[in-house]
Protein backbone atom coordinates (compact mmCIF):
# COMPACT_ATOMS: atom_id res chain seq x y z
CA UNK A 1 0.00 0.00 0.00
CA UNK A 2 3.30 2.52 0.61
CA UNK A 3 4.44 1.75 -2.69
CA UNK A 4 0.76 2.31 -4.26
CA UNK A 5 0.44 5.30 -3.02
CA UNK A 6 3.78 6.82 -3.45
CA UNK A 7 3.51 5.71 -7.03
CA UNK A 8 0.66 7.83 -7.20
CA UNK A 9 2.46 11.28 -8.45
CA UNK A 10 5.36 10.44 -10.63
CA UNK A 11 7.95 13.38 -9.85
CA UNK A 12 9.28 13.78 -13.32
CA UNK A 13 6.22 14.55 -15.22
CA UNK A 14 3.97 15.93 -12.49
CA UNK A 15 1.02 13.35 -12.85
CA UNK A 16 -0.67 12.93 -9.70
CA UNK A 17 -3.52 10.55 -9.06
CA UNK A 18 -4.66 12.01 -5.93
CA UNK A 19 -5.79 15.16 -6.87
CA UNK A 20 -9.54 15.11 -5.60
CA UNK A 21 -11.62 12.98 -3.18
CA UNK A 22 -12.81 11.05 -6.05
CA UNK A 23 -9.29 10.04 -6.62
CA UNK A 24 -8.70 9.28 -3.38
CA UNK A 25 -11.42 7.01 -2.43
CA UNK A 26 -10.61 5.01 -5.76
CA UNK A 27 -7.45 4.24 -4.21
CA UNK A 28 -8.34 3.56 -0.89
CA UNK A 29 -11.46 1.16 -2.79
CA UNK A 30 -8.48 -0.97 -3.44
CA UNK A 31 -7.42 -1.61 0.20
CA UNK A 32 -10.97 -1.63 2.10
CA UNK A 33 -10.56 -5.29 2.95
CA UNK A 34 -7.41 -3.93 5.09
CA UNK A 35 -9.36 -1.20 6.97
CA UNK A 36 -13.14 -2.04 6.93
CA UNK A 37 -14.10 -4.51 10.00
CA UNK A 38 -16.89 -4.61 12.14
CA UNK A 39 -15.62 -2.10 15.10
CA UNK A 40 -13.53 0.64 12.98
CA UNK A 41 -14.14 2.36 10.25
CA UNK A 42 -11.78 5.61 8.87
CA UNK A 43 -14.78 7.47 7.57
CA UNK A 44 -15.48 9.77 4.62
CA UNK A 45 -12.00 11.38 3.65
CA UNK A 46 -12.42 14.89 3.62
CA UNK A 47 -10.43 17.75 1.69
CA UNK A 48 -8.37 17.82 5.17
CA UNK A 49 -7.54 14.07 4.44
CA UNK A 50 -6.75 14.78 0.71
CA UNK A 51 -4.09 17.66 1.44
CA UNK A 52 -2.82 14.99 4.46
CA UNK A 53 -2.24 12.27 2.08
CA UNK A 54 -0.53 14.04 -0.45
CA UNK A 55 2.49 15.40 2.20
CA UNK A 56 2.23 11.58 3.62
CA UNK A 57 3.06 10.61 -0.09
CA UNK A 58 5.93 12.67 -0.06
CA UNK A 59 7.35 11.69 3.65
CA UNK A 60 6.85 7.89 2.39
CA UNK A 61 8.92 8.97 -0.99
CA UNK A 62 11.77 10.19 1.34
CA UNK A 63 11.94 6.76 3.07
CA UNK A 64 12.58 4.93 -0.16
CA UNK A 65 15.38 7.60 -0.79
CA UNK A 66 16.91 7.86 2.41
CA UNK A 67 21.35 6.89 2.45
CA UNK A 68 20.74 4.80 5.45
CA UNK A 69 19.04 2.88 7.60
CA UNK A 70 19.03 5.28 10.40
CA UNK A 71 17.82 8.14 8.12
CA UNK A 72 14.94 5.93 7.04
CA UNK A 73 13.97 4.68 10.60
CA UNK A 74 14.38 8.76 11.82
CA UNK A 75 11.83 9.71 9.13
CA UNK A 76 9.28 6.60 10.24
CA UNK A 77 9.58 7.30 13.36
CA UNK A 78 8.29 11.14 12.72
CA UNK A 79 5.53 9.46 10.80
CA UNK A 80 4.80 6.89 13.78
CA UNK A 81 4.73 9.70 16.25
CA UNK A 82 1.98 11.73 14.13
CA UNK A 83 0.06 9.00 14.58
CA UNK A 84 -0.87 6.69 18.03
CA UNK A 85 -1.46 3.12 16.38
CA UNK A 86 -2.32 0.43 18.31
CA UNK A 87 -1.82 -3.46 17.74
CA UNK A 88 -5.16 -5.22 16.52
CA UNK A 89 -5.26 -8.71 15.71
CA UNK A 90 -7.06 -9.23 11.94
CA UNK A 91 -8.53 -12.46 10.69
CA UNK A 92 -9.68 -11.47 7.47
CA UNK A 93 -7.13 -13.72 5.45
CA UNK A 94 -6.27 -17.00 6.14
CA UNK A 95 -3.85 -16.70 8.61
CA UNK A 96 -4.56 -13.88 11.90
CA UNK A 97 -1.89 -11.45 11.70
CA UNK A 98 -1.40 -7.65 13.20
CA UNK A 99 -2.85 -4.62 11.92
CA UNK A 100 -1.67 -1.12 13.39
CA UNK A 101 -4.33 1.51 13.34
CA UNK A 102 -5.58 4.86 15.19
CA UNK A 103 -8.40 4.03 16.94
CA UNK A 104 -9.59 7.63 16.39
CA UNK A 105 -9.01 10.19 13.61
CA UNK A 106 -9.90 9.68 10.19
CA UNK A 107 -8.61 8.41 6.78
CA UNK A 108 -5.18 10.27 6.82
CA UNK A 109 -4.09 9.00 9.98
CA UNK A 110 -5.08 5.59 9.35
CA UNK A 111 -3.37 5.73 6.30
CA UNK A 112 -0.20 6.83 7.86
CA UNK A 113 -0.14 4.69 10.69
CA UNK A 114 -0.73 1.38 7.88
CA UNK A 115 1.93 2.66 5.84
CA UNK A 116 4.33 3.24 8.33
CA UNK A 117 4.03 0.59 9.87
CA UNK A 118 4.83 -1.54 6.63
CA UNK A 119 7.29 -0.20 5.92
CA UNK A 120 8.94 -0.59 9.41
CA UNK A 121 8.23 -3.82 9.27
CA UNK A 122 10.30 -4.60 5.56
CA UNK A 123 13.00 -1.93 6.77
CA UNK A 124 13.64 -4.52 10.22
CA UNK A 125 12.82 -7.78 8.78
CA UNK A 126 15.17 -7.24 5.86
CA UNK A 127 16.71 -3.81 5.58
CA UNK A 128 16.73 -0.54 3.82
CA UNK A 129 18.15 -2.54 0.77
CA UNK A 130 15.18 -3.79 -0.32
CA UNK A 131 13.38 -0.19 -0.55
CA UNK A 132 14.28 0.53 -4.54
CA UNK A 133 13.42 3.06 -7.15
CA UNK A 134 13.29 2.12 -10.90
CA UNK A 135 16.18 1.87 -13.06
CA UNK A 136 14.36 2.94 -15.94
CA UNK A 137 15.92 6.52 -17.28
CA UNK A 138 12.25 7.71 -16.97
CA UNK A 139 10.88 6.56 -14.21
CA UNK A 140 11.13 7.05 -10.97
CA UNK A 141 8.81 4.54 -8.95
CA UNK A 142 9.25 2.70 -5.95
CA UNK A 143 9.46 -1.05 -4.99
CA UNK A 144 9.63 -3.16 -2.33
CA UNK A 145 12.28 -6.28 -3.40
CA UNK A 146 10.85 -9.06 -2.45
CA UNK A 147 13.29 -11.23 -5.12
CA UNK A 148 14.94 -14.26 -3.17
CA UNK A 149 18.18 -13.14 -4.43
CA UNK A 150 17.91 -8.84 -4.19
CA UNK A 151 17.53 -8.43 -7.87
CA UNK A 152 14.57 -6.21 -8.42
CA UNK A 153 16.20 -3.29 -10.60
CA UNK A 154 12.83 -2.03 -11.95
CA UNK A 155 9.00 -1.39 -10.78
CA UNK A 156 7.13 -3.38 -12.81
CA UNK A 157 7.86 -5.91 -15.69
CA UNK A 158 6.59 -3.31 -18.17
CA UNK A 159 9.59 -1.09 -17.51
CA UNK A 160 12.09 -3.95 -17.31
CA UNK A 161 10.55 -4.95 -20.46
CA UNK A 162 10.72 -1.32 -21.79
CA UNK A 163 14.67 -1.02 -21.03
CA UNK A 164 15.70 -4.50 -22.52
CA UNK A 165 14.17 -3.96 -25.70
CA UNK A 166 15.88 -0.68 -26.00
CA UNK A 167 19.09 -2.29 -24.69
CA UNK A 168 18.76 -4.89 -27.50
CA UNK A 169 17.47 -2.08 -30.17
CA UNK A 170 20.96 -0.31 -29.04
CA UNK A 171 23.24 -3.36 -29.32
CA UNK A 172 21.54 -4.05 -32.69
CA UNK A 173 21.90 -0.83 -33.83
CA UNK A 174 25.58 -1.16 -33.07
CA UNK A 175 26.29 -4.16 -34.42
CA UNK A 176 24.02 -3.31 -37.67
CA UNK A 177 26.69 -0.09 -37.56
CA UNK A 178 29.99 -2.35 -37.12
CA UNK A 179 29.20 -4.03 -39.86
CA UNK A 180 29.30 -1.19 -42.29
Amino acid sequence: MAVDLVNTRDPIDGTDELTNLQELDAFLAGYERDWHHEDWHPGTPTEKDLRAVRRLREQLRAVFEARDEKEASDLLNAILARVVAVPRISVHSAEPHLHFEPRTGGTAQWLAAATAMGLSIVLCDVGLDRFGSCSSHNCVDVFVDTSKNHSRRHCTTTCATRENVAAHRRRARASQSDRC
